[in-house]
């Protein structure tokens, strides 16, 4: 049978996430870098600030599901060392970075307005607690990053896991940055979206429940120095979901398709 979509008790909650919680407190004590401090700390230079914004759009995953867009701040990192969303670098070397930070599913906990879907159970927005290392590799001439993350705001309380192997090509005028990233998502996250309840079946939507699921995301993200000042970024990106989530009856592309593009200023 289903899940039912309901917010999880606190008490559960919290012995669920007791695992998380406890190597992200140890990671704290360690910490010794300012937020968002950039590789460049290692030598005790302040590095320029590129702070600008960026315009999403990501093609739904849901029947009848709308292209979600989002405008969101962004930062360019001077190294291959990519925190991505809100990150907090806990202990820092020149080669290598362990972060905690904080974030939302990639999934939308509306169904992207889908008016198919309006007649089911209303989701909670999942936040997420992340904890992950990224590490310069001169064997692979790039960059991997690994990351676990947990929501604790009690949606659906499901893990998903991160690997990505970043590289670059190019200059610092014009960058290129191709990147693969395999993900694992649990069985409570897939069924939390994809799901369908007995109390949600219709006549063309049988019931389902999602076991847990895997994701292959590829793309290339492009950075163009257009003066001293200003910054062109953009990038574009695919993730492929497996039968676990393609075979839900609420799910009409198991291709997603995304696409950002945005302008950052250099602060100094």
């Amino acid at each position: 049978m289903a899940h039912v979509h309901s917010k999880a008790p606190i008490g559960q909650l919290t012995n669920k996430s007791l695992l998380t919680l406890l190597p992200m407190a140890l990671m704290l004590s360690l910490w010794n870098s300012p937020l968002l401090a950039d590789d460049a700390e290692a030598t005790k230079t302040a590095p320029p600030w590129d702070i600008g914004l960026t315009l999403g759009v990501v093609q739904s995953p849901f029947l009848g599901g709308k292209e979600r867009l989002s405008l969101a701040p962004t930062r360019l990192k001077h190294s291959g060392l990519r925190l991505s969303g809100f990150a907090w670098p806990v202990y820092q070397q020149p080669t290598f970075t362990v972060y905690l930070g904080a974030g939302l599913d990639d999934w939308s906990h509306e169904r992207d307005d889908s008016p198919q879907l309006a007649d089911m159970n209303a989701l909670d927005r999942a936040i997420n607690v992340r904890a992950g290392i990224a590490a310069e590799s001169k064997s692979l001439a790039g960059w991997i990053s690994a990351e676990l993350a947990q929501d604790l705001a009690g949606a659906h309380a499901g893990l998903q896991a991160k690997l990505r192997y970043t590289t670059s090509l190019g200059s610092a005028q014009h960058e290129v940055r191709p990147y693969v990233e395999a993900q694992w998502l649990s069985a409570d996250l897939t069924d939390y979206y994809v799901g369908v309840d007995s109390t949600e079946v219709t006549s063309g939507r049988p019931q389902y429940q999602a076991d847990a699921a895997l994701a292959l995301k590829t793309g290339v993200a492009y950075r163009h120095r257009l003066s001293e000042a200003f910054t062109f970024i953009g990038e574009l990106n695919v993730t492929h979901y497996d039968e676990a989530i393609s075979a839900s009856p609420i799910v009409a592309n198991e291709l997603i398709w995304g696409a950002t593009v945005g302008l950052t200023y250099r602060w100094k």
